[in-house]
C-alpha cells in the first residue's frame, strides 16, 4: 500500500477545523443513486451496501468522487493478500483466523453476485468482477468509519439478538470520508481528529500543530495484528494495544486434565450459562490474567461435591492468585508458545541482525508475532510473583509471630 501523508503549512492552534466536509459528499449508499435504483439494499448489512455502493461509484468515470477513488491504493498489504509462505511467518497469532478470505468470498457467491444478477440495468457497465469486489471491501476495511445517523430504516423489533453481525449497528452508518486515507495513524504523534455532525465532517486539531508537522489520527486501541489485517501497516506505538489470545479450549485442557469427559463437559456447560468462559481471552501488554481466567481454572480444580454446592448456591469460586493456578497458567504459557514456530529469542535476532534487510511484509509479520511473545513473558513474570508475594507475607507472618 502506497505511504501517502499530508501535513501543516504552518502553526496550527488546537480546536482549529482544518477542514470541513458536507454530509452529502460523503460516500454513503444515501449520497449515492444507486440506493434509489434499488430501494431494496436498505435492509442488506452496512458492509454489503457500502461495498455495492463503491464498486457502483468507483465505475463510473463522471462520480462525484473520481478524485477520491483515485488517490485509493489499488495494492495492498492486508494478511487478504499476503500467499501462503507470507501468512506462515504468522503461524501461532490468532489473527491468522480472523482474515475472513473464504468468508468474504462466500458473501460475495451468495449476496454480491445475486443483488447484481437481479439488478442487471442498475450495474450496467460496472465491473462487478471478484477483483473488484476485493478492491472495494480492502477499501472499506482499511478507511471505512461509522457515523450516527439521525434515522433508523430498518424495523428494530424484527430482528433477532443474532442479527448484530449481519447488520452492524442501528444507530450508526458505515461511510468512507473523502481523503480521509491520506491521514495518518499513530497512537502516540495523534494531532487531529475526524468530528461527524448531521451537517458535516470535520477534521480538527487536538492539540498545537507547528508547520511542517506530519497530520495523524488515533487509530484507537487496536493491535498491530489487528491492523495489520485491516489496513496493512501500523505504527510502533499500536504495540502498547497489542493482545495475545488464550483460546478457552487450551485454558480448559490443562486445568480440567484430571477430570473425566462428561464433568469436564458439565462444567463447560454450567460456565457458559454463567457467562464465565469465553471463546478466548484477550490478554493485554501489561500480562495482567483477567479474573474470568482465574475462575474458570478452579471451577476446574476444585472437586465434584465442592463443584456442585458452587452450582447450587448459584455462585462460583473466588479467583486465586495461589501455587495451583500459577502453575496452571505456567503450562498453559507453555503450550501457547509452543504454537509458534520459532521462540521470543531467535525474533529478537531476526529484526536485529537482519531487521532492514527482510522485506516489508516478513518484518511486520516478525514484530506482530515477538509482540505476543513479550505478552506470554510478562505473563510468566505476573504469575510467579504471585507466589513470591505470599511466601513474603508467610515468612512476614511467622517473624511477627516470633
Amino acid at each position: 500500500m502506497a505511504k501517502q501523508e499530508i501535513g501543516s503549512t504552518d502553526n496550527i492552534p488546537a480546536s482549529t477545523t482544518l477542514l470541513s466536509i458536507p454530509a452529502s459528499a460523503i460516500i454513503t449508499a444515501t449520497n449515492s443513486s444507486l440506493l434509489e435504483r434499488i430501494p431494496s439494499l436498505a435492509e442488506k448489512s452496512q458492509w454489503t451496501i457500502l461495498i455495492l455502493t463503491v464498486m457502483y461509484e468507483a465505475s463510473k468515470p463522471d462520480s462525484k468522487w473520481r478524485a477520491y477513488f483515485d488517490s485509493l491504493p489499488t495494492e495492498f498489504d492486508t494478511l487478504m493478500y499476503w500467499n501462503p509462505d507470507e501468512l506462515k511467518e504468522l503461524e501461532g497469532s490468532a489473527v491468522l483466523h480472523k482474515i475472513g478470505k473464504e468468508e468474504a468470498e462466500t458473501m460475495y457467491l451468495e449476496e454480491i453476485k445475486i443483488i447484481v444478477d437481479e439488478n442487471g440495468d442498475a450495474f450496467g457497465g460496472v465491473d462487478v468482477s471478484l477483483e473488484a469486489f476485493h478492491q472495494a471491501g480492502s477499501w472499506v476495511m482499511a478507511f471505512s468509519s461509522d457515523f450516527e445517523k439521525p434515522g433508523n430504516t430498518r424495523d428494530e423489533d424484527a430482528m433477532d439478538d443474532d442479527d448484530d453481525d449481519e447488520y452492524d449497528s442501528l444507530d450508526t452508518d458505515k461511510v468512507l470520508v473523502p481523503f480521509g486515507n491520506l491521514v495518518l495513524i499513530d497512537c502516540d504523534l495523534a494531532n487531529v481528529e475526524f468530528s461527524p455532525s448531521e451537517t458535516s465532517v470535520s477534521l480538527v486539531s487536538t492539540k498545537n500543530i507547528p508547520a511542517n508537522t506530519t497530520l495523524y489520527t488515533d487509530p484507537g486501541p487496536v493491535p498491530r495484528s489487528d491492523l495489520l489485517r485491516r489496513v496493512g501497516r501500523y505504527s510502533q506505538s499500536s504495540a502498547q494495544n497489542d493482545v495475545i489470545e488464550i483460546d478457552s479450549t487450551l485454558l480448559i485442557s490443562v486445568a480440567g486434565k484430571n477430570l473425566s469427559d462428561s464433568t469436564r463437559d458439565s462444567r463447560i456447560e454450567r460456565l457458559v450459562e454463567e457467562e464465565l468462559l469465553e471463546d478466548s481471552y484477550d490478554i493485554e501488554a501489561d500480562g495482567a490474567i483477567p479474573s474470568e481466567i482465574l475462575i474458570v481454572i478452579q471451577a476446574f480444580l476444585v472437586d465434584d461435591e465442592t463443584f456442585q454446592s458452587y452450582a447450587a448456591d448459584e455462585k462460583f469460586p473466588k479467583a486465586k492468585k495461589d501455587a495451583r493456578t500459577r502453575d496452571i497458567i505456567l503450562e498453559v504459557l507453555q503450550r501457547r508458545r509452543e504454537a509458534f514456530t520459532t521462540s521470543r529469542e531467535e525474533d529478537i535476532a531476526i529484526l536485529g541482525n537482519s531487521g532492514e534487510a527482510l522485506g516489508k511484509r516478513k518484518k511486520m509479520a516478525v514484530e506482530v508475532r515477538l509482540g505476543e511473545k513479550e505478552i506470554l513473558k510478562k505473563m510468566e513474570e505476573v504469575v510467579r510473583s504471585w507466589v513470591d508475594a505470599t511466601e513474603n507475607q508467610g515468612r512476614s507472618a511467622k517473624r511477627q509471630k516470633r
